[in-house]
């Protein structure tokens, strides 16, 4: 009974997360992340997410005041979501849609006080729940990068889905209503990196605020600090996530051509794709195959133990809104080389790994040549450098991320 009386004092918060799922990393797994958090912060969740979802949601135990709505679309509209990348984004829209109709008829016998749209975090597709008429706080959302057009050869034949895709963004902020009004009628937008802040701001959103969208659970972090340094002259590089043509998954290969002669230095990859027959291609046709070791898709689980055995987190993705994997790399004392671009530019500092620049090709590989280099080289850099990622990715935890967005945007009752 005093529990029951608890609840029912509850702030009462709807949470838009059409990615949610506490089994897989990435959006799915932040959409958990923010579900959980939410509700152990004290409020009466109520969570709209995916059908596909429910497997994994259930197979975790929730608190008392977290409620999850499965929403599945009708009439065979399921089928629009791996037909092609453009129903993809017609299915979602159609989803959203849905979602609110589900979010109304909820309001009506909950009374929701707050409204958080979590995921997907892409401010071109927007939410519709800012017509609840409720304070609406929208993201943390990427959206605002663009692929730099010199690097277009290793986006080997997808270039042109790239470009297709600028010009869906720019079509969306124009016409998509879950958009366009949602930036001026939200309490707030949350932005994960400089490019959609200038993007939302161009386009109408009247209270625009940065913060990063990758966070860790506790529970991810080792039981003990690692700090990482070179032994019997090995640097051992590791590089994680999905084989998609805007990961740079190429650009890889181009830099370790380069440091072919240094016999100490080698590279892990995790994932696939669809990207994967042109980078084994490639390895292959560099002859590269002692030193750049493939190990195909990792569960989420198992990847902790690669951060743990590997020194350096080389990440060469061209667009990329906020790269969870470098703050996991980081959470296990890995220092970071990538390039000066988007999300991982903000993640990354110069105490905590290298972002170099590249305005072409040819200086990025020289550049993330050299930084793999000073750090081969310079292992007391190399282990302060560790020092400095671990302890940056200790303040990236979503118990402090959820006070901290909640304390600042959320309306105070």
């Amino acid at each position: 009974m005093e529990e029951k009386e608890s609840i029912d004092k509850m702030r009462r918060l709807l949470l838009s997360a059409f990615a949610c799922d506490p089994t897989k990393g990435s959006e799915p797994g932040n959409g958990w992340n923010w579900a959980i958090g939410l509700a152990n912060k004290g409020f009466e969740v109520h969570c709209i997410t995916r059908e596909v979802s429910r497997k994994g949601i259930e197979s975790k135990q929730k608190p008392v005041n977290l409620h999850f709505h499965y929403l599945q679309l009708p009439i065979g509209l399921e089928k629009l979501y791996s037909a092609s990348q453009p129903t993809m984004y017609l299915y979602y829209i159609i989803w959203q849609w849905y979602a609110y109709k589900m979010a109304l008829r909820l309001h009506k016998q909950i009374k929701f006080e707050i409204a958080h749209h979590v995921t997907w975090g892409s401010l071109q597709m927007g939410s519709f729940m800012y017509k609840l008429n409720v304070p609406f706080i929208f993201g943390p959302a990427g959206g605002g990068q663009v692929a730099p057009a010199a690097f277009k050869k290793y986006f080997s034949e997808h270039w042109n889905a790239e470009e297709k895709r600028e010009t869906v963004t720019r079509f969306m902020l124009k016409y998509n209503p879950a958009c366009k009004k949602m930036l001026q009628k939200a309490s707030v937008v949350l932005v994960s990196n400089r490019d959609t802040l200038e993007m939302a701001e161009e386009n109408g959103a009247r209270n625009v605020r940065f913060t990063l969208d990758a966070a860790l659970p506790t529970s991810f972090f080792p039981e003990q600090q690692t700090i990482k340094r070179t032994e019997n002259e090995q640097l051992k590089l590791l590089w994680v996530g999905r084989f998609m043509p805007r990961k740079g998954i190429l650009l890889l290969l181009d830099v370790m051509k380069e440091l072919e002669s240094y016999a100490g230095i080698t590279l892990t990859v995790i994932g696939d794709g669809e990207m994967k027959e042109v980078f084994l291609d490639k390895l292959k046709e560099y002859k590269l195959e002692s030193k750049v070791f493939w190990k195909g898709k990792v569960p989420f689980e198992a990847v902790r133990q690669y951060y743990a055995d590997h020194d350096v987190f080389f990440y060469t993705s061209l667009r990329d809104s906020c790269p969870a994997q470098l703050i996991e790399a980081m959470a296990f004392g890995m220092p970071v080389v990538t390039l000066n671009l988007h999300g991982q530019a903000l993640i990354v500092d110069d105490s905590r790994g290298f972002r170099v620049l590249c305005e072409t090709p040819e200086a990025a590989i020289r550049n993330l040549k050299e930084a793999i280099l000073t750090l081969y080289t310079h292992p007391a850099l190399l282990r302060s450098m560790s020092i400095a990622a671990y302890n940056f990715a200790g303040q990236q935890k979503w118990e402090k991320k959820i006070n901290n967005i909640v304390e600042q945007y959320y309306p105070i009752k």
